[in-house]
């Protein structure tokens, strides 16, 4: 919206100056003044856009999602009589292109594949994540040969 208030008072601008020198030739000076001021507006209009550019490419989370939010709703999936998942870490969000976002996360749980639809319908339905990777771990089970251990220390 900005950026077609910018260009209106361009073109504006534009007709002013160019009758002004019309009548006033030698008020030819509207002419630069003119290029900067509209040089200076173009500038401040195109900040917004570069900020969510620059977050985009930096892969930043986006300003508007609560990832703490999140995480606690996806321990609310535990319920007082099931407690299923035991821990929820590597939580991570960001925008692959303006409004297409991305999550990855790594969750401990006794019930893996209850886990994974659960906390996959709750990031589609609630958050509009339809491009996640979730890592669902195991419980720490020496007899399960299928059982793997996050390997990323970061969060222990």
């Amino acid at each position: 919206m900005i950026h077609v208030i910018g260009d209106c008072i361009n073109s504006v601008g534009v007709i002013v100056a160019a009758l002004i020198i019309y009548i006033f030739p030698d008020l030819w000076i509207c002419d630069p003044i003119c290029t900067y001021i509209f040089a200076f507006i173009v500038f401040v209009t195109t900040i917004p856009v570069t900020r969510k550019c620059i977050r985009v490419l930096m892969e930043g989370t986006p300003e508007k999602f609560d990832i703490k939010k999140l995480q606690e709703d996806i321990w609310t999936l535990n319920t007082p009589n099931e407690k299923h998942i035991i821990d929820v870490h590597d939580l991570h969000v960001w925008a692959i292109s303006l409004g297409k976002n991305e999550m990855t996360v790594h969750i401990v749980s006794n019930e893996p594949l209850k886990t994974l639809r659960q906390v996959t319908d709750l990031c589609r339905r609630k958050y509009d994540l339809h491009h996640t990777v979730i890592q669902v771990e195991g419980p720490i089970d020496e007899q399960n040969p299928h059982r793997f251990e996050c390997d990323n220390n970061i969060h222990k």
